[in-house]
């Protein structure tokens, strides 16, 4: 799938796990992808429409039945589990674990704007402190940690949850910050609240990002690509031991086909419209509501 810049929001952490041959996003969000971090545009791909068919519309004619819906995913958990009942977390944890790698060689080439082959301070925090900008609504250089009231009412391009396989939020502890409202602005104030009085200022984001390089370098002026490697790799499996804990409803430390997919089919759902059992291309398109009133109107062009 070609890697495309998300033109509306364009700090997006690219350590979110993704599960499927489409790429599909492992995010539990209501709308566009979070400004989320150093790792930028690389989920979120295209059209949701066009990835939705593309990974379920299996006989090619525009539209997803729930029965191919179903064996698609339960095509993919026989694949992951080898034909076994269950779904350990190591599993689950190597589903994408080459997209991973694939996708933080790229972030971190992004951001080393020098072409070096390393990341000075600067460089790594510059995208994170442009987010931090941008939840600093009224411009002054606090970020309350109080929740957001979100404005669009957009289903996710995702497999879990209303918006995806698991809910993260959007959020990456300790390597990025969702403004979500929810658990990503929560994750957010508990890394850089440092004063823990309800707010993050200028100065707490910077001190907290400066240990946290600081602690990737080890001493070294500059980050190496196998320390931002290292650096992400922690966040992934962190955020990749909540998710899967969160599917596992009965806490038996293995996932069922019923709990593997029960957030996706939550998707199909909230996609279906018209409760027929069938989404359309039509069912697909980004639906907004508005700040004012809770109006949805369909939005003009494609955002994610």
């Amino acid at each position: 799938m070609p890697l495309s810049k998300n033109t509306k929001i364009a700090l997006l952490l690219g350590a979110a796990v993704l599960l499927g041959g489409s790429g599909l996003a492992m995010a539990h969000m209501d709308g566009p992808p979070p400004p989320d971090g150093p790792m930028t545009g690389l989920l979120h791909r295209g059209r949701l429409a066009d990835r939705l068919l593309a990974e379920y519309d299996t006989n090619k004619d525009g539209k997803i039945t729930r029965a191919e819906y179903n064996n698609v995913l339960g095509a993919r958990f026989a694949a992951i589990t080898h034909g076994k009942g269950a779904m350990t977390e190591d599993q689950f944890m190597a589903i994408h674990q080459d997209d991973f790698n694939k996708h933080t060689a790229e972030m971190f080439r992004r951001i080393d704007w020098n072409g070096d082959g390393k990341l000075t301070l600067e460089e790594f925090t510059a995208p994170q402190r442009a987010h931090f900008q941008m939840m600093d609504r009224d411009g002054t250089g606090r970020v309350s940690c109080n929740p957001v009231r979100q404005a669009d009412d957009r289903p996710s391009a995702s497999g879990h949850g209303p918006g995806g396989f698991a809910d993260h939020g959007g959020s990456h502890r300790g390597g990025s910050f969702g403004d979500r409202g929810g658990f990503g602005r929560a994750a957010f104030c508990h890394d850089a609240d440092l004063g823990r009085d309800g707010t993050v200022t200028r100065a707490e984001f910077d001190t907290f990002m400066t240990k946290q390089f600081q602690s990737a370098v080890n001493g070294s002026p500059a980050m190496t690509l196998a320390q931002f490697t290292a650096l992400q790799q922690v966040r992934y499996r962190e955020m990749n031991d909540r998710m899967f804990k969160r599917l596992d409803k009965d806490g038996d430390g293995t996932l069922t086909l019923a709990e593997f997919a029960a957030p996706a089919l939550k998707l199909f759902a909230r996609l279906d419209r018209n409760n027929d059992g069938v989404i359309t291309a039509d069912e697909m398109k980004p639906h907004f509501r508005g700040l004012g009133g809770g109006r949805h109107h369909r939005d003009r062009g494609d955002h994610g």
